[in-house]
């Protein structure tokens, strides 16, 4: 519907014009929640402060678990492990959930164990450790989606993990 304002014959559709304001209204905040979502972190890596990565346990204690919050499905990732083998053994065993080989794909991991094993729990490495602390780096694939509850456990810790896998 055409109405004329005043004197000046200037075509108006109020209603067109009503709906077109919404429209931009929503779209501001939606650019803005993607805005304010790249800053945290949600779209990829980085984030303000690197608000991503996140760290679980403790390295005095025996075991420190570094990853990412949010990972994508089929997107590479890493998941860093710092061990403190104990005094007596020169080998260290590493067990994960099953979650782990069920919802993760295993690309590569530095340093290689010198034994791996499954088992109705889950799944163990064995890495030699010369008696002194090391870094295990696991590059995975996400393969699942949603909440993924991940257990890294020595003989003296256990160490709980909660990624969340984005389609």
């Amino acid at each position: 519907m055409k109405k004329h304002r005043g004197e000046l014959e200037i075509d108006e559709d109020i209603q067109l014009e009503s709906t077109n304001w919404k429209v931009q209204r929503v779209a501001w905040v939606l650019m803005a929640f993607v805005v304010f979502a790249a800053l945290l972190g949600f779209t990829g890596n980085g984030g303000i402060g690197n608000l991503q990565r996140l760290k679980a346990g403790d390295s005095a204690e025996g075991l420190e678990v570094e990853y990412e919050r949010f990972l994508r499905r089929g997107a590479p990732a890493e998941i860093k492990v710092k061990l403190v083998p104990s005094s007596a053994d020169s080998l260290t065993d590493l067990r994960l959930n099953k979650d782990f080989y069920e919802k993760l794909q295993v690309e590569k991991i530095l340093p290689e164990p010198s034994g791996q094993y499954t088992h109705e729990q889950g799944i163990t490495y064995r890495f030699a450790s010369a008696n002194q602390p090391f870094l295990v780096i696991f590059y995975v694939k996400p393969e699942g989606m949603g909440s993924l509850p991940l257990q890294f456990s020595t003989s003296k810790k256990k160490v709980n993990i909660t990624p969340f896998i984005y389609p």
